[in-house]
This record gives C-alpha cells, structure tokens and sequence, in this order.
C-alpha cells in the first residue's frame, strides 16, 4: 500500500474499484503529461490492492512536434522500463494527418489517438482503455460546448464511460478528481513528465477556456466554478440515461425498417410522445445509424422534428447528405449510398 496518504491515489483507488470488474486488465493512455504519467504511476502502485492482472501503456507520437514529440515518446518508454509494464509506441504520418484534418488538426489528432488506442486494445485483448482527463478538462469541454452551442447531451461534457466497440469500453476514472490533488501527488513522488508547449498557445480555443475564462469565472464569479459545473455535467449524464431509454422504447416501436442506408418510421407512433421526446430519439437513431451528427446542429433537429408535428414541408435535406421524406403515414430518411 502506499506511504503516502494521498487524497487523488484514494480517490482513483474508489473510481477505479467501481468502474472495473475484478481481474480485468486495462490499457492506460499515456501522452507524456504530467496527467497521464500521474495516472500510470497511481495505477502501477495500486495494481496489487486492485488486482489487476496485466496493464499495458499506450502512446501515440502524432508527428506534429517533432523532436519534442519524439522525447515525450522516449520518456514514457524509460518510465515504463522503470515501472516494469509494457509499452506500445506509434507514430503518425504529420503529413497524412493534416491532409485528414479538412479545417481541425487538433480534431484530426484527437480522431487518430482514438483509434489507435482502440485498435491496440483490440490487439492485445483489453477491454477497457484508461485515460487521464480530470475535473478541468470536463469543466474545459463544457464550456466549450456551451460556447459552440449545444444541448443536453454537450453539458455532459465527456462520459465517464463509454463503449468503443463490442469488446472495448473507455473509462476516465479521475474526472471527479481536482486537478491540484493531482499536481501534489506528482509533486510529492517528484514524477517526472513532458511539458507540451501548444497547451500554452492561445491559437486553441480550449486552451483559451483553461487558461482565461475558467480563471476569470472562479475570480470574479464563483471560486468554485470548476465544481459547480462538473455537478451539472453529472446530472445532465443522469438525464440523458434516462431520455435514452425513453428514446430507444419509442424507436422500437416505431421503426418499420432500418438498414445502413434508410430508415422508415410510423408517424403516428413518433407523434404520440412529446416533441422534445420525439427530437431525441431522433438524435439517438442517427447514433445507431452511425449517421454524422457534428453538423446537425440545435436548429436543424427542430426543423427535422417540426416535419412530423407541423406538416408542410414535406421534404428536407440535412447535413452529411441525408434527406427526410413524409410520405403520409412514413418519415423516410436515407442516406446518399456513395457517403461513406
């Protein structure tokens, strides 16, 4: 056990006895930073007390920094050669990656980890991917929604869990965790870690948020802002649980037929619930679908709600060319066959 009464090593300890099941291994993500090499510290001295039969780290150098990336790289193979748990080090192609990114090389970036963690998962037959983000990054990636614009499902910020695939799940067990319980424990263990410098830069909107307007709110507003809207992230979660099976029962229901392409739904039965009801299951069938939902902003699921209550027009194309047909007691919605 360790020596050290340590208020985030508790408190990962709790996350982490609730959120896996016993014997399960697990593979950390680990960038470098002081959050992720918290993390893999933290986790490698309670794997006795959670049992943890086998844990593997995960790093992805994306290519972008050059040889700052590629020290960050080098400094999570000695700590895990230190820490005696095996590693995976990949590299991206800096050239592919910004030819992907069609306008966000940072969602570009955040696409290709995820994927790489997931398919190292798959590999090595974890289930469950571990990741570092704590109490500010879910109140950073709320306000960032908020700014954007969002509804319900954007104030949840990031899920505490959520399923990959079939056989993988992620988890964020330190979301709940302040980020200075986490800075004292790496403090005290004097752990060391990559200091990236595009976190500093402006240039990002969510850099901008950690660094400006979360420390104006807690100045000026409410000295605990951060814990105020990490509360409202978790009853938003709460929420959406609910809505989601609402959502799903209207949807058995009323789906006459689905395929990847087209979807065919009874009118009558959407109808009978509220519009609010009928908006969300709505956003619920595009997840089924695997249809893109990043450009179906809060005006267009109106418009797409409003076809069923209000009549006229009979018609409507959305984004990610998917077009909407009434046709008398049918909504149909299909999706362009060349789209991939």
């Amino acid at each position: 056990m360790p020596s050290h009464d340590s208020g985030f090593e508790h408190q990962l300890e709790q996350n982490l006895r609730r959120l896996l099941a016993p014997g399960q291994p697990v593979l950390l993500a680990v960038s470098g930073g002081r959050d992720s090499m918290g993390l893999l510290h933290a986790t490698t001295r309670l794997r006795s007390v959670l049992e943890l039969p086998f844990i593997l780290v995960a790093h992805l150098d994306h290519g972008l920094r050059g040889e700052a990336g590629r020290d960050d790289a080098e400094l999570v193979r000695s700590t895990c050669r230190t820490l005696n748990v095996p590693v995976v080090v990949s590299e991206c192609d800096a050239g592919q990656l910004e030819r992907a990114a069609r306008g966000s090389l940072e969602e570009a970036a955040r696409t290709a980890r995820y994927d790489f963690l997931h398919r190292t998962a798959k590999q090595h037959s974890i289930p469950l991917i571990v990741t570092a983000h704590h109490a500010a990054d879910q109140a950073e990636t709320v306000l960032h929604n908020i700014i954007r614009g969002t509804g319900i499902r954007g104030l949840r910020g990031v899920p505490e869990r959520r399923r990959l695939s079939d056989t993988v799940e992620l988890i964020r067990p330190m979301l709940t965790i302040q980020e200075c319980a986490l800075t004292e424990y790496v403090q005290h263990y004097q752990i060391a870690f990559a200091i990236d410098a595009t976190n500093d830069s402006h240039a990002f909107t969510r850099n901008r948020i950690r660094h400006q307007l979360l420390p104006l709110l807690a100045k000026d507003f409410n000295v605990s802002i951060q814990d105020s809207i990490v509360r409202l992230a978790g009853q938003a979660e709460e929420l959406l649980q609910i809505l989601d099976g609402v959502a799903e029962e209207l949807l058995k229901d009323a789906v006459l037929e689905q395929t990847p392409g087209l979807c065919r739904l009874d009118v009558l039965r959407l109808t009978q619930q509220p519009p609010a009801i009928v908006r969300h299951a709505m956003t619920v069938l595009w997840q089924q679908q695997n249809w893109p939902r990043r450009d179906m902003s809060g005006p267009q699921w109106h418009r797409l709600t409003a076809l069923l209550f209000n009549a006229p027009p009979a018609a409507l194309d959305l984004p990610g060319l998917i077009r909407a047909e009434l046709r008398g007691n049918l909504l149909a919605l299909t999706r362009n066959a060349d789209t991939p």
